[in-house]
């Protein structure tokens, strides 16, 4: 085969697409789904209560509380806490949006700290951040499925009396120093989007948390206020909070409670993989490989590759392209900082965010973290599922190499 770049007429190293991400659906699930169909009860059921006890005893946490998906987890998260008007919340950049607009939509103000080369928040900004302005609590995004440092950021928020939202969507199963992401923090926000760790075969998201009162809260804010919720149906059509409709179905409750089943299977095949990667693209220079300590447990939602574009010959977004022409779906992932988003440029335009009608918002436009914006130019997705074989993973290593030996032949 020649080893000329299939971006420049050679042949790809996979004639067969070798994709991103792909969503594993089983038989207990399609049987569970097929039973509920029969049954026509489509909301409520045994399979929610069911998930809900073992996701708590799975995370090590007292309460799962299950919703319709994880921006509606993060958002009554807030909700629940009391984070709402005017209160200024820590968070990052560089990640999906709803880790921020989330924050919006409850009425509080989103601040941005910069990220450590692991791509989660760095504790020093943070302080940074907290210098700056009174802050009310701090929003931390186990990116990737890598946990944060957990002991500096919870150490610095108790200094400041400041709530800790853990948002664990790329992290189910993940640990910091033996303990399972989702109990750090005041309440943790998990997705069970199709390609997560776990899926809920549609959207659904998980709460956990050790308090009851808040546990009790977020019963009732998910299902209307309703009282039905936290005492039966001595509680039907009896409102006692503002609450809103964002329950998980039946459906997506037996598809969440059969993966869970299989989700330290999942995660020990995720972490092989990674390893097998790791071992390939180590010696590759130009390539950084994603890190783990031994007081970290990486579940590798994502594998998140950074190259040094001078030393490998090719610029970030066209060596995704040449990924992709050789069979391999790489991404640019998160490739503009959310500061940098019309959303956050505009967002004092209420014909864009209506809460600007009653909230003043930092001037983002002004805004500049190095770390973030280095990140978003020099990041590259690559695929990573239970799915991948042992030969997929080397098609996306001798792909990396071709193309990284090509440019050093030809520069």
């Amino acid at each position: 085969m020649s080893d000329k770049p299939a971006i420049l007429g050679g042949s790809p190293i996979s004639a067969k697409k070798i994709r991103f991400a792909e969503i594993i659906i089983g038989e207990e699930e399609k049987q569970a789904v097929q039973e509920i169909i029969n049954s026509k009860q489509f909301v409520s059921g045994e399979y929610l209560d069911k998930f809900e006890k073992e996701f708590a005893n799975f995370i090590g946490a007292k309460h799962a509380i299950a919703v319709s998906n994880g921006t509606d987890a993060l958002f009554l998260s807030y909700i629940a806490l009391g984070l709402t008007f005017n209160k200024k919340i820590i968070t990052t950049p560089l990640t999906f949006i709803a880790s921020a607009s989330t924050i919006i939509h409850a009425g509080a103000i989103p601040y941005f700290a910069d990220v450590n080369d692991d791509f989660n928040l760095s504790p020093k900004a943070i302080k940074e951040a907290i210098k700056e302005n009174k802050m009310d609590a701090i929003t931390v995004v186990h990116m990737y499925g890598k946990p944060a440092d957990m002991d500096e950021i919870t150490s610095i928020a108790k200094e400041h009396d400041l709530l800790v939202i853990e948002d664990a969507a790329h992290a189910h199963g993940a640990e910091y120093k033996g303990r399972k992401i989702g109990t750090f923090g005041d309440i943790a926000a998990f997705s069970l989007y199709p390609t997560k760790i776990i899926a809920a075969g549609g959207w659904g998201g998980v709460i956990t948390t050790n308090s009851d009162e808040i546990a009790e809260k977020l019963k009732l804010l998910r299902a209307h206020g309703e009282l039905r919720s936290i005492i039966g149906a001595k509680g039907a059509y009896l409102y006692k909070i503002l609450g809103y409709n964002m329950r998980m179905s039946h459906i997506e409750a037996a598809v969440a409670y059969y993966q869970l089943r299989r989700i330290k299977t999942y995660i020990e095949r995720r972490r092989k993989l990674a390893k097998l990667l790791n071992e390939r693209l180590s010696e590759v220079d130009g390539i950084q490989i994603p890190t783990e300590s031994k007081e970290e447990k990486h579940v590798y939602y994502i594998y998140a590759i950074t190259i040094n574009e001078e030393k490998i010959g090719w610029d970030r977004d066209k060596f995704v392209e040449a990924l992709n022409s050789e069979g391999i779906e790489a991404r640019k992932g998160y490739h503009v900082p959310l500061y940098k988003q019309d959303l956050f440029i505009n967002i004092q335009d209420p014909s864009i965010n209506h809460f600007a009608l009653i909230n003043s918002y930092p001037n983002y436009s002004k805004m500049s973290l190095p770390k973030a914006e280095k990140l978003s130019k020099t990041t590259v997705w690559l695929p990573m599922h239970p799915n991948l074989s042992e030969e997929d993973v080397d098609k996306i290593a001798n792909a990396i190499l071709k193309l990284v030996s090509w440019k050093k032949k030809h520069s």
